[in-house]
């Protein structure tokens, strides 16, 4: 993953202040090997958040599109987008009582399946280190730990007049109304629904499974959550025909068929969706949240935590709606000797 551009652009806001100080770096100049640990963290802290938005630009903002269009046809340099960019964001900063400090980090990069163009909120902390002379310096470094919002744009899917999921969004360490000013700023339009279409996923796993011997049904829902899972990890869609090929080697499409049918059921079923209905939909962006929900039960209150397996329920664990009471057999031995300890 060769990063071709990096720069920064500090920026600092005092909640008080009318406006903000903005000191940008005057050449794309950097260090490969760096610029390369840089990505790579910044892009593991991307992945890593459970939470994403997707989507394109609207039309009601079109200033962050323009000068990105400009650049990628070569009508200006990668230095004076980055310039004009930081400097118009800070512009819808005044007059506000938003705190910014730290940095604006733009990365591009070539990859085998498109070129990807970043936005990263940084920002620095101290410490202290030794010298070649051994004596105690002070030293600053990038804090990744508090690395705040991240936009990545698609540049390869935003010159394709029919992609709709060239940009991705997710908030970090930081106050989540400046976040939602730079999402503004760029002019995001939301256009999937990744906990939706997640939720319509697993319903029709579920559905599937319910096909299936007890003891197939659950080995295949873990199988199905597993892949989901590891491709989120990754930052990778789930595309329908490789999972149904893992699933089932014997017979690599029927889950991918049965996909298919069951979308087309759905959506059916509902006259609102009638136009949105695609037969040959591949792949989707899975929801963490929803994925983990489908096989565990939780929740807590003051005095009382509880994590469970869906698959418990029903068997060593039993739900009484009416009285919304749970029945639990076969108690973790640790717990079991703590109570028969504590009577």
């Amino acid at each position: 993953m060769p990063v071709t551009h990096f720069i920064t652009h500090q920026i600092d806001k005092d909640p008080k202040a009318p406006r903000a100080i903005v000191n940008c770096s005057e050449k794309d100049e950097f260090q490969e090997d760096y610029a390369t640990r840089v990505m790579v963290q910044l892009r593991n802290t991307f992945i890593g958040r459970a939470s994403k938005r997707y989507g394109e630009f609207g039309s009601e903002v079109p200033h962050f599109k323009g000068l990105m269009l400009d650049w990628l046809n070569n009508k200006q340099t990668f230095t004076s987008l980055t310039q004009r960019l930081t400097k118009l964001f800070c512009e819808t900063l005044d007059n506000t009582q938003l705190e910014v400090d730290g940095y604006l980090a733009f990365l591009a990069e070539q990859l085998a399946d498109g070129d990807r163009f970043y936005v990263y909120h940084i920002r620095e902390k101290s410490n202290v280190a030794l010298n070649e002379n051994k004596e105690l310096i002070e030293t600053r470094f990038i804090d990744f730990s508090n690395t705040g919002f991240a936009l990545c744009l698609d540049t390869t899917l935003l010159q394709q007049p029919e992609s709709k999921k060239y940009l991705s969004f997710s908030y970090g360490r930081g106050e989540k109304a400046l976040q939602n000013a730079f999402l503004e700023f760029t002019g995001f339009k939301d256009s999937v629904n990744v906990e939706q279409e997640t939720e319509e996923f697993l319903k029709i796993v579920e559905q599937y499974a319910q096909q299936l011997p007890d003891e197939e049904a659950n080995e295949t829902r873990s199988k199905i959550v597993d892949y989901c899972m590891e491709q989120d990890k990754y930052g990778s869609t789930v595309e329908f025909k490789a999972l149904s090929s893992e699933l089932d080697e014997s017979s690599p499409d029927k889950f991918e068929n049965f996909i298919k049918e069951k979308r087309i059921e759905i959506r059916s079923q509902n006259p609102e969706q009638q136009d949105t209905i695609v037969e040959d939909k591949k792949e989707f962006i899975p929801d963490r949240k929803s994925l983990r929900n489908y096989v565990r039960f939780s929740g807590k209150n003051k005095d009382v935590t509880l994590s469970f397996s869906a698959m418990a329920l029903g068997n060593d664990i039993q739900f009484d709606a009416t009285k919304e009471t749970l029945i639990i057999s076969n108690l973790p031995a640790r717990l079991l000797k703590q109570l028969k300890q504590e009577s």
